[in-house]
């Protein structure tokens, strides 16, 4: 059922991410096709990244209940959120990098606790 969630929540932080990138770049100029341009760059960080956190903040949290669980799962994804756009800031030097990174993490932490709550 973990994996279901995973995967669930894998593919529809995605999405979220791709159509957040698009609505945030959307200019005169530019169209909504630039979310296949965005779904393929966060395609890599969600699955690389998000996703292994995503497990290792149920394993550290697995003896949490209520409220407790949810600050701690929302300060892991947050803390990895904000080393990973870090790391990419210093390599493409844009700080907006670490936003977007800290804005996708919390999606992801989002739509796990939303569907840990459904499945």
């Amino acid at each position: 059922m973990i994996f279901l969630r995973k995967t669930l929540g894998f593919v529809l932080t995605t999405l979220l991410i791709g159509i957040f990138l698009t609505l945030l770049a959307i200019t005169k100029e530019s169209s909504f096709l630039a979310i296949g341009l965005f779904l393929t760059g966060a395609f890599p960080f969600v699955l690389l990244i998000g996703v292994p956190v995503s497990f290792l903040s149920d394993y550290l949290t697995k003896n949490l209940n209520g409220k407790q669980r949810n600050a701690k799962a929302l300060l892991i994804h947050s803390i990895f959120g904000l080393v990973t756009g870090l790391v990419i800031s210093f390599l493409f030097e844009s700080l907006f990098l670490v936003i977007v990174t800290i804005i996708a993490s919390l999606i992801f932490w989002l739509v796990d606790e939303i569907l840990r709550k459904r499945i």
